[in-house]
């Protein structure tokens, strides 16, 4: 007898980047009592816009049990070190080739934070509050131990009956489609 699949069962993902957009990729599927991140990429557009899309996470940091990093774009992989600063603690899965990538861009990225918050706080009015950067160097470090690389067309265990398998994309050097 088959058994019926309730509602807490079914696999639901949830669009909280690129959409009706090119920028901040970052797509959640909750299936199999597991949550799982695909891409956790930084918005791009407005200062103060982009500040408050990438530092305030539409969901608990905690919550999340894998990502999947599809490439080292970072639209793609730029609020990986946010995510992590914010208390996830698992794996990041991606190609050796985006593990290296991103390792560039992510550094790149923090270095570019801490000096545009330093030239904002050179520029403040002292009552303002001080400018903090999204992430700093400690933390894409930290991220970048989380990395896992995974080849291409080899099924990987992200928990409880969910795999992955990364396929190339041809897009970047490391890309996949997953």
């Amino acid at each position: 007898m088959a058994k019926k699949r309730s509602r807490s069962e079914a696999a639901m993902v949830t669009f909280w980047g690129a959409t009706r957009s090119v920028t901040g990729s970052m797509h959640r599927l909750d299936a199999c009592g597991r949550s799982v991140l695909l891409d956790c990429g930084l918005f791009q557009g407005r200062r103060a816009e982009s500040y408050q899309r990438n530092r305030e996470l539409p969901f608990r940091a905690k919550d999340i049990d894998a990502v999947i990093l599809s490439h080292a774009h970072i639209d793609h992989c730029g609020n990986l070190p946010n995510l992590v600063r914010q208390g996830f603690s698992g794996p990041i899965y991606c190609t050796p080739a985006t593990r290296s990538g991103a390792g560039v861009m992510l550094g790149d990225a923090a270095k570019i934070q801490e000096e545009d918050a330093a030239y904002l706080n050179r520029k403040r009015d002292r009552a303002d509050a001080k400018i903090e950067p999204l992430y700093t160097g400690r933390e894409v470090y930290r991220t970048l131990l989380q990395l896992q690389a995974v080849r291409y067309d080899k099924p990987v265990d992200v928990g409880r009956g969910l795999t992955a398998t990364f396929i190339d994309a041809g897009h970047l050097l490391g890309s996949a489609m997953i």
